[in-house]
């Protein structure tokens, strides 16, 4: 995929994660779509004080029809897509998984998966066009080992991500298209302090037990990711890639 002004689209740019991946791309003069569920301010601030180009693409990912408008307004602002990068997830309630709701566990699959789903159905499509392209899908490690007690859900429908690049990867080998998942393990971000609502001492205690005895960083995630997307990895695909430190080993 050896293009110099690649097309990409970040979903979840204002994450940290995926704010240092947009920072890196933007870096390259790449043409770059950043969405955000609802926080575009750190975004505005960012593209006003850089004087960036990249478009700014605000909408709240739950269905279907809110998968497709997206993907439908970004190619009609870029014309078609080379690469996707999906960095969106969320916790709909922090909740032990013995007393977790159907409403819940049903609103997690919906953030996590089920939208996911029909933005990769609909770029599969625009990418079998452009005769290629990458997908690159964010799980979580934890996924595949049992996750989190109290978020259960999250970890349940991060893991069909799993399944699903896999998929991508098997069907959309001959049109050139390639997808792998990146798993990021304990990384500092407002995820697990905010979200998670973790103290500072379980979020110490936490590191201590990664292989590496610390943290990941989103700058880590986010160079692997740009790594992905570059032109050394076109024989790469179907993927699961943990980036965790050893977590699990």
């Amino acid at each position: 995929m050896n293009k110099k002004n690649k097309k990409i689209l970040v979903l979840g740019a204002s994450s940290d994660i995926g704010f240092r991946v947009l920072n890196l791309l933007n870096s390259k003069g790449y043409q770059i779509g950043a969405h955000c569920n609802t926080n575009d301010k750190i975004l505005k601030k960012y593209q006003k004080n850089t004087k960036s180009k990249f478009k700014i693409f605000k909408k709240k990912l739950i269905n279907q029809k809110d998968s497709v408008d997206l993907i439908n307004s970004f190619l009609k602002w870029s014309g078609n897509i080379d690469v996707l990068v999906h960095l969106t997830g969320n916790v709909s309630k922090v909740s032990h998984w013995t007393k977790i709701k159907q409403s819940n566990l049903i609103e997690d699959f919906k953030i996590n998966f089920s939208s996911t789903f029909f933005v990769v159905q609909k770029v599969f499509n625009a990418m079998k066009k452009n005769k290629g392209g990458k997908i690159i899908l964010a799980g979580t490690s934890s996924a595949t080992h049992g996750g989190g007690e109290d978020s259960f859900g999250y970890g349940l429908s991060k893991l069909n991500l799993i399944y699903l690049s896999k998929a991508v990867a098997r069907f959309g080998g001959k049109y050139n298209i390639i997808c792998n998942c990146v798993n990021p393990g304990y990384i500092n971000t407002k995820f697990h302090s905010k979200v998670m609502k973790r103290s500072k001492k379980s979020l110490e205690i936490r590191k201590t037990k990664t292989k590496l005895g610390r943290s990941g960083q989103p700058e880590e995630i986010a160079e692997f990711i740009n790594f992905l997307i570059s032109d050394k990895t076109d024989f790469f695909t179907g993927q699961n890639l943990n980036i965790d430190g050893g977590d699990w080993i």
